[in-house]
């Protein structure tokens, strides 16, 4: 939802960097393909239209490289490895705590420059 769209914006852009938010699933994959400029993803598993993992599914058959971390409220526990198999490269579950939030955020993107 739009205020959960603005806390998360605002967490990312008070550690310095930039976001855009885009609505639904559908763009979310014609934006990643065409423009190709993200560092990282962070897709919401609930989206409007096409859902978070079915567009990560569909965004990996043409990059494999771009991590996509999954937000979502669902208990991780019992979740994490069904999110995983979808393509993300690791899940935020919400409510979450902005150390976790950063910490997962730092990790990914620090794996993916080492590699």
């Amino acid at each position: 939802n739009k205020i959960n769209q603005m806390i998360t914006k605002k967490m990312i852009e008070n550690k310095g960097m930039t976001s855009r938010i885009i609505d639904n699933g559908e763009i979310a994959i014609e934006i990643i393909k065409n423009d190709n400029i993200f560092d990282l993803v962070l897709m919401d598993v609930h989206l409007p239209g096409i859902n978070g993992t079915i567009a990560t599914q569909q965004i990996r058959e043409f990059d494999e490289k771009t991590p996509i971390i999954a937000l979502t409220a669902i208990s991780l526990n019992e979740n994490r490895e069904m999110l995983l198999s979808f393509g993300m490269t690791d899940v935020i579950t919400k409510p979450f705590e902005p150390e976790t939030f950063y910490k997962v955020i730092a990790q990914t993107l620090e794996e993916t420059s080492n590699s």
